[in-house]
């Protein structure tokens, strides 16, 4: 679980140096919200309807902080 959380983060810093602007500020959140889900559902801490429940809710918290 935390080796692939410490992937998520690190890939998810290295998107967020790669490309500084707000264009793809949103598929970053969502890479970031997926990878710590998908963490958790590896470790077998939640269940596959609980990891989708918390996907549709990040998703649109997401969408509501963006404004879409």
């Amino acid at each position: 679980m935390k080796r692939a959380l410490l992937i998520g983060l690190l890939l998810f810093g290295m998107s967020a140096q790669a490309n500084p602007g707000n264009e793809n500020v949103l598929e970053l959140k969502k890479k970031a919200a997926y990878y710590e889900i998908k963490a958790k559902l590896e470790a077998g801490e939640i269940t596959v309807k609980k990891a989708q429940r918390l996907w549709k809710k990040q998703i649109t918290k997401i969408r509501k902080e963006e404004g879409i």
